[in-house]
């Protein structure tokens, strides 16, 4: 195998086996839509792939590590959804006012950071592959958000 025609011959006799296996497994659609990403990355990393023993095996392994992460994912959601509740700025004090507003001050990249980090208490490989940047990235961003809010908040009553 070697070039697109490879990636498209694996294709056609993957494909529709793979979805079936993992479309009754796990929701056909997720399913559907997990091999057909697998397949795009297989495409770009063909000239790696296509020398391994048994490209397939690749494909489905990332096919499945994406639905598995997509179900962690949901099932995250649910649970962070299922315990909070609407905050309506009056129901707020007056510091979590203050500390909102510190929050809000930050650059967009140091406010996701400390929210996914602090607030949905996700461990920093998480954030990482929420925003899609090295954990390295995620441990400067909020330590650089850390050293802008200490004088913020060090206003707080």
């Amino acid at each position: 195998m070697g070039g697109v025609g490879a990636v498209e011959e694996l294709f056609v006799r993957e494909y529709p086996r793979l979805v079936r296996a993992l479309g009754t497994a796990f929701d056909p659609e997720a399913a559907a839509d997990a091999v057909q990403e697998a397949f795009i990355e297989a495409d770009r990393r063909w000239r790696t792939i296509s020398g391994y023993e048994d490209p397939a095996a690749w494909v489905r392994r990332v096919a499945l590590n994406r639905l598995l992460t997509g179900q962690r994912n949901q099932r995250r959601r649910a649970e962070i959804l299922a315990t909070i509740r609407p905050v309506a700025p009056d129901d707020l004090t007056a510091d979590q006012l203050d500390l909102r507003r510190a929050v809000a001050s930050l650059p967009d990249r140091m406010r996701l950071a400390v929210c996914l980090h602090y607030l949905a208490d996700l461990r920093i490989e998480d954030v990482a592959a929420a925003m899609d940047i090295a954990p390295g990235t995620v441990k400067s961003t909020l330590h650089d958000a850390r050293r802008r809010l200490r004088p913020l908040l060090a206003e707080l009553p």
